[in-house]
């Protein structure tokens, strides 16, 4: 026989009530076993073995899927299940099965759940993800939350039907394996889902390029944004690829080093280097790549503003790739002069005197009045519109506040411009009331401003002169800037009742882009309902601070405001921080008619693939608003 410690078996003798030791043995002393004992140890060990190793469920369906590794994305793939399989075993339809799996009322209680990777024991809960049903998992394929030990994610979302396999950034390496179980119940009935996710090296595509479209797009240099289109065979490349829509594809470029990029930064495409080849946003990019943007068979071709020039031709490779073969667009990108509608007026440039007086509301924001400059510049300077937009570019065009000095204009606000103080004087936006700029592009001037949210006030009058030169011309513009107050007429009626505490949810879905783009939600029937005010009354109290919104929970203090007010920059958890830390921003938008929730992506630090979920309230005249807000950038 063999000695084994007792101390080491206490707690199966005792949970057990198998064995007993005699009544005048010490607990501390060595027990000799039985043969009777060791066996059924033995027998034990080998049931929670045997548990350890098999999967308790009716049906198992197994998948595997590579996974590219990303250090900023949390991109994966889709990946469709048998779920004419799955609603075959419980015994109901797909249509009865998606419904169970959304919760929908009346729809048969189908549970998600989770089965551990070690263990193979059951995780009670649906999801601690987005979705109605998925989870986060480790390396082990165990349950673990988004965070430092997170590996990879499953997402099921039932108006789509099929599972989004994610990763989380950087943790990842190449040639490491995440096998994970999602699992469903129905009854007494499981089923099990096994998913193994295989991690492959960016760059390390192995799929050949089955045909190439060579295509030539002529853009003028821009200083926006803005894409044009270029039209390629869309049904060329569907029938090449093997698939019946783009939305099935990985889009590529191709790196300096040959390898292809696969982590779409503009949506569905990518930063091109002025050498042509994937880069990045910033001083050294040139042209975009983006899908959707226009019709379905038209790529976006944008670029950088200000960094292409006339005569400049660049060639770039963007593709497709789905069942491991790639069709390749070869673009060649000529870049063309712009071609001024205008022509300049007659005569020497002169010395041009207007009188501008803005009278604007006083609002809670940085709205803005505008006043249409273009043919006053344009007859001063003896220039076309567009050739005043490039000098303002360059700052040939110089804006000075009272006089003109030999020194260059030093601008407090948007450039050319200033933040001005009572008195009429520079200020700094922290000390002033109101700003004022010249906006610009290739076909329009105008001046424009707005007051300071916190230091302005009705009734405030701000009288300043602005001289303009270039060219040998000048405009000096005499400005006076009104603070009025509000004099709307209400079409409106409350709503009839006591305020309310209402929730909603809010999902709010774009495209990644590398600008403050929003996208928007209508809440103002629900924020009257709650109120029990008009859309006007709403729109005063958000301008007057009365409408409080916090985010996460209500507090006695009131909200510190870190996006557009009231609103917030949070980061991938949810959580309010500053704009240097955000990945998305929301904020309730408003106007004497509109209330709207509106959120964008930063340009920096979000990704294609980023879900940030929070929750805000909005208080106000004794009711509440719970926003349960999910934001996902796609």
């Amino acid at each position: 026989m063999k000695k084994i410690n007792i101390l080491l078996l206490l707690a199966l003798v005792i949970t057990a009530g198998l064995f007993s030791c005699g009544d005048n043995e010490g607990f501390s002393n060595l027990h000799d076993l039985t043969d009777e004992e060791i066996a059924e140890i033995a027998r034990q060990d080998s049931i929670a073995e045997a548990q350890k190793n098999s999967i308790n469920a009716d049906l198992i369906l197994e998948y595997s899927m590579d996974m590219t590794i990303s250090a900023s994305l949390y991109d994966g793939g889709d990946l469709e299940i048998e779920l004419d399989k799955i609603a075959a075993e419980f015994g109901i339809t797909e249509e009865e099965l998606l419904a169970g799996i959304g919760g929908e009322s009346g729809a048969p209680e189908v549970k998600g759940f989770a089965i551990a990777g070690t263990t193979h024991a059951d995780i009670a809960s649906a999801s601690n993800t987005n979705a109605p049903w998925g989870h986060w998992w480790d390396a082990n394929g165990d349950l673990t939350a988004w965070g430092e030990d997170a590996m990879v994610f499953a997402e099921f979302y039932v108006e789509n039907g099929y599972f989004s396999i994610g990763q989380y950034p950087g943790h990842l390496v190449e040639g490491q394996t995440v096998k994970f179980i999602e699992a469903l119940k129905y009854n007494e009935t499981r089923v099990a889902i096994v998913i193994t996710v295989n991690a492959v090296a960016a760059g390390q595509i192995t799929a050949d390029v089955v045909s190439e479209q060579d295509l030539t797009i002529d853009v003028t240099a821009k200083s926006v944004y803005d894409p044009d289109p270029l039209e390629f065979d869309l049904q060329t490349v569907l029938s090449d690829l093997g698939i019946d829509s783009l939305t099935e594809a990985t889009f590529i470029g191709v790196n300096e080093d040959g390898s292809y990029a696969t982590e779409a930064v503009t949506g569905y495409g990518f930063w091109y280097d002025f050498n042509g080849f994937v880069g990045s946003w910033g001083d050294d990019a040139s042209v975009y790549t983006n899908y959707g943007d226009f019709e379905a068979n038209q790529i976006s071709i944008g670029q950088y503003p200000d960094h292409l020039a006339e005569g400049e031709t660049y060639l770039i490779k963007y593709g497709f790739m789905a069942n491991n073969k790639i069709v390749m667009l070869n673009i060649t990108i000529n870049v063309l002069g712009y071609v001024d509608p205008e022509t300049a007026p007659d005569g020497d440039p002169e010395a041009v005197t207007i009188d501008v007086e803005f009278s604007k509301p006083y609002s809670n924001d940085y709205a803005s009045v505008t006043y249409d400059l273009k043919e006053t510049l344009r007859n001063a300077f003896k220039m076309t519109t567009y050739q005043i937009h490039q000098a303002i570019n360059s700052g040939d065009l110089k804006l000075y506040v009272g006089e003109v000095s030999e020194t260059d204009p030093a601008y407090t606000s948007d450039v050319p411009g200033y933040w001005l103080k009572e008195d009429g004087t520079i200020g700094e936006w922290g000390e002033s009331v109101v700003w004022t700029s010249i906006g610009h592009s290739e076909t329009d001037l105008y001046l424009y401003g707005g007051n300071h949210p916190d230091n302005a006030t009705e009734g405030m009058t701000i009288t300043t002169t602005y001289i303009a030169t270039l060219n040998g011309g000048s405009v000096t513009i005499n400005l006076t800037f009104n603070i009025t107050g509000d004099n709307y007429e209400d079409p409106e009626t409350a709503p009839t009742g006591d305020p309310e505490a209402v929730t909603l949810d809010v999902a709010l879905t774009k495209a990644y882009s590398d600008d403050y783009a929003s996208v928007s939600a209508d809440v103002k029937e629900t924020l009257r309902n709650a109120f029990k005010m008009t859309t006007y009354q709403i729109h005063k109290a958000i301008q007057d601070g009365t409408l409080k919104l916090y985010q996460g929970a209500v507090t006695e203090e009131d909200p510190a405001y870190t996006a557009d007010v009231p609103g917030y920059w949070l980061n991938a958890d949810g959580t309010a921080v500053g704009w240097a830390d955000g990945l998305i921003y929301c904020s309730l938008g408003h106007t004497e008619t509109e209330l709207y929730l509106y959120a964008g992506n930063h340009p920096e630090n979000a990704a294609s693939g980023s879900v940030v979920t929070t929750t805000y309230i909005a208080t106000c005249n004794g009711g509440s608003v719970t926003f349960n807000l999910t934001f996902t950038v796609e």
